[in-house]
């Protein structure tokens, strides 16, 4: 604290006044201080709020591009599980002709080895085969065997949808 000189009606006016000058410059200095930290706080928080509205905003565009790409993906799986069901129904119905194709190749074929032992039995009644009385005589030499008709071949793969054509057998 600051020390006075007495004179003879108290203390030096002048001595007061030069310290009462220095006191307002002082006090002077503080507030211009605390008017900067006031309006640095102002500034600060103005700058705050100003980086949270971006960010709010800049989230916000974020969630709608988000959003439209969750769409085209949830698009994109429909129409996925659709060319999956496309493909599932036209391999169905292959398998389903390429079944019937066989069955009527086998029952074609069938038809084809009755009609070859329907001939077998008419060359055979045109030979004039009679059967001989039992006697001591040797029998005379049974007929050779009717020939084998192979079972017919079943491709171990499904055929092309080329030779399903060739075949005949168009697409559903």
């Amino acid at each position: 604290m600051e020390q006075f000189t007495y004179v003879k009606r108290g203390y030096d006016p002048e001595e007061v006044d030069r310290y009462i000058a220095t006191m307002e410059q002082v006090i002077k200095s503080y507030k211009e201080k605390d008017n900067a930290i006031k309006n640095a706080i102002i500034s600060a928080q103005v700058a705050a709020d100003n980086m949270i509205k971006n960010a709010k905003a800049q989230a916000d565009e974020y969630k709608v591009q988000i959003c439209k790409e969750l769409e085209k993906v949830s698009t994109e799986v429909d129409r996925q599980r659709m060319q999956i069901k496309a493909f599932q129904d036209v391999y169905a119905g292959l398998v389903r002709k390429y079944l019937t194709a066989i069955d009527e190749q086998e029952i074609s074929d069938l038809y084809a080895r009755l009609d070859d032992v329907d001939k077998l039995v008419d060359r055979l009644k045109e030979v004039d085969i009679v059967p001989a009385p039992p006697s001591t005589t040797p029998a005379p030499p049974s007929p050779p065997p009717a020939p084998s008709i192979p079972a017919p071949e079943i491709p171990a793969t499904p055929p092309s949808p080329d030779e399903m054509t060739a075949l005949g057998i168009a697409g559903e």
